[in-house]
């Protein structure tokens, strides 16, 4: 417990029950359905008639109460909310959270709760799987255009970041354009400082607030944009920048989304200054938009000219201009069909079309600062347990254990017991061993296959033998691969017990094949399922391959 007067606040709401697994069962699963499709109407319906009706309990108006002032921006009698605040009425009132007009208060901020997910630290003190986050009210409850100076709360984007995230202790961590603080807050479970910039000081106001409410004092607030307030490398970084690509020409323009740059040179320049903002080994983990144009084809991955640190840029969906604009005029609460909406459409169309653009990119950029020190994978079943990563694409090294890959993939996330951060450290640890394995080296490991992998035999009906095979990843992003007779057979006996080449030299004399052919079909097909996390190499070779890069 603490006595801070905020986080004596955070507490009492959380006593109150005005968390996101309660509210969820206090209005039910439908209404909680309409929520996620931005619409509102049910829940304040519920919240009203629970006001309205006498014969309920102290629970439940506390629950409606906070719900109405809160998240709907609406307005409450003070007798209400004096029985949900207690005494911390007058704190919320002295930080602004509550502004009181006769016998009704309203809450100048949306203060809503956030339900962790898998893989956040957590343990810390009663409670602490829920945090209280200060932003603006948006679309979800008005229908009008929204500030420029607005403060989003926790979005989509926020919530993918929160995933992709890998959690483990660190020093220092950074999070860049912090917006309400989410990102903050959470590296400060796992971290001992965190230094959390932005280039609205209205942003750092409400991201203290949230930080206050949750008990947190481990957070420094830095005015600036973007690295520009850092003055010291960090050991991981993670940024929500705003990314959105809007033309110059519209004024419908937000700075918690766009950076006020042409294009995606926001998230170019960022992208390339982030290696030298990070400690030998240190990490980053940032989401972005960026455009690809007609006739080339590069992203991110290729933005990064260091040496030292590998990219791994993972593409999650890609737009057209026409499509983008709809999404993000949109989400400023335009109306569409309005003067302002076919103005804006225009003005998009027009910037996209002056660089050629044919698609717009949303993305995830992991990068991994080398500390002259290969990375080491331990033994399959302890590495990964049940959830193997994966990912498929391109992989080319730069120096020994550095790599640079793009790679497309739009499937939905899979079951990720452990969490999707996880499964993408665990698949650039592989990576990085197989930037410096040469075909010799893989022939020479043993391979075991990801106990979440099932196969699948296609027939044409009355065919003998199958039209096709593949191989479905549970975990990750539930990627499906195909295998041709020789790739599933060295899948099907992939335990660790024998080398590629022990496998293919018996599968060539099952399958009346030449053996070197075989083996070296074998090596480029196994490379792309081991970058995916559907074959683990064996520790010993990741062992040897750290022992030649460091000389020992």
């Amino acid at each position: 417990m603490t006595d801070l007067p905020l986080a004596h606040l955070g507490e009492t709401l959380y006593h109150s029950g005005y968390t996101e697994p309660r509210m969820r069962q206090f209005w039910g699963g439908p209404t909680s359905e309409a929520l996620l499709r931005n619409n509102a109407a049910p829940a304040i319906h519920h919240c009203t008639r629970t006001l309205a009706d006498q014969s309920s309990t102290a629970a439940d108006r506390a629950m409606a109460s906070a719900a109405l002032l809160f998240h709907f921006h609406r307005t409450v009698p003070v007798t209400e909310v004096r029985a949900l605040l207690g005494e911390s009425f007058d704190t919320a009132a002295e930080a602004e959270l509550i502004s009181v007009d006769d016998d009704e208060v309203v809450a100048p901020f949306a203060l809503t709760p956030y339900d962790l997910p898998v893989g956040v630290p957590r343990g810390f003190r009663p409670g602490d799987e829920n945090l209280y986050l200060v932003a603006d009210h948006g679309t979800l409850t008005t229908p009008d255009v929204l500030d420029g100076e607005f403060v989003l709360g926790l979005g989509g984007a926020g919530r993918t970041l929160v995933s992709i995230t890998p959690r483990d202790h660190v020093g220092v961590a950074a999070d860049i354009g912090t917006g309400c603080g989410i990102q903050a807050l959470l590296l400060a479970r796992h971290s001992d400082r965190v230094i959390a910039t932005d280039i609205s000081r209205r942003a750092l106001r409400l991201a203290e607030l949230s930080a206050g409410l949750n008990g947190v004092t481990t957070i420094e607030f830095r005015h600036g944009s973007l690295l520009e307030p850092l003055d010291e490398p960090v050991d991981l970084l993670v940024s929500n920048p705003p990314f959105v690509i809007t033309p110059r020409s519209t004024d419908t323009t937000f700075e918690y989304r766009d950076g006020g740059m042409t294009g995606d040179r926001l998230v170019r320049e960022l992208f390339t200054r982030i290696p030298a903002n990070l400690t030998p080994g240190g990490r980053s983990v940032c989401l972005g938009n960026w455009e690809a144009a007609s006739g080339t084809d590069e992203g991110p991955e290729a933005w990064v000219g260091d040496d030292d640190t590998s990219v791994f840029v993972i593409e999650r969906e890609a737009l057209d201009p026409i499509a983008y604009a709809e999404t993000w005029i949109r989400d400023g609460g335009t109306p569409r069909a309005s003067t302002v909406w076919n103005n804006a459409v225009a003005a998009w169309l027009d910037d996209f079309a002056t660089r050629a653009v044919d698609e717009i990119v949303f993305g995830y950029v992991l990068m991994t600062k080398s500390d002259n020190d290969a990375p080491t994978i331990d033994s399959p079943d302890s590495a990964v347990g049940d959830d193997q990563p994966g990912l498929v694409g391109g992989l080319s090294g730069t120096v020994e254990g550095v790599f640079k890959a793009r790679v497309r993939v739009t499937s939905a996330p899979a079951h990720n017991p452990h969490g999707l951060a996880e499964f993408l450290s665990t698949t650039i640890a592989i990576r990085s061993w197989l930037a410096a394995a040469g075909p010799e080296e893989i022939a020479g490991t043993a391979f075991t296959r990801s106990p979440d992998l099932v196969e699948h035999h296609h027939f044409v009906p009355g065919a003998p033998e199958p039209s096709s095979i593949t191989l479905e990843q549970g975990i990750g992003f539930g990627q499906v691969f195909d295998l041709d007779t020789a790739l599933a057979g060295f899948v099907s006996v992939a335990d660790g017990s024998l080398t590629l080449r022990q496998t293919a030299a018996a599968l060539a004399q099952l399958l009346e094949v030449d053996p070197t052919a075989l083996e070296d079909q074998l090596v480029a097909q196994v490379r792309a399922l081991c970058a995916a996390g559907a074959l683990l190499p064996d520790s010993g070779s990741v062992e040897r391959s750290t022992t030649r890069s460091t000389g020992e």
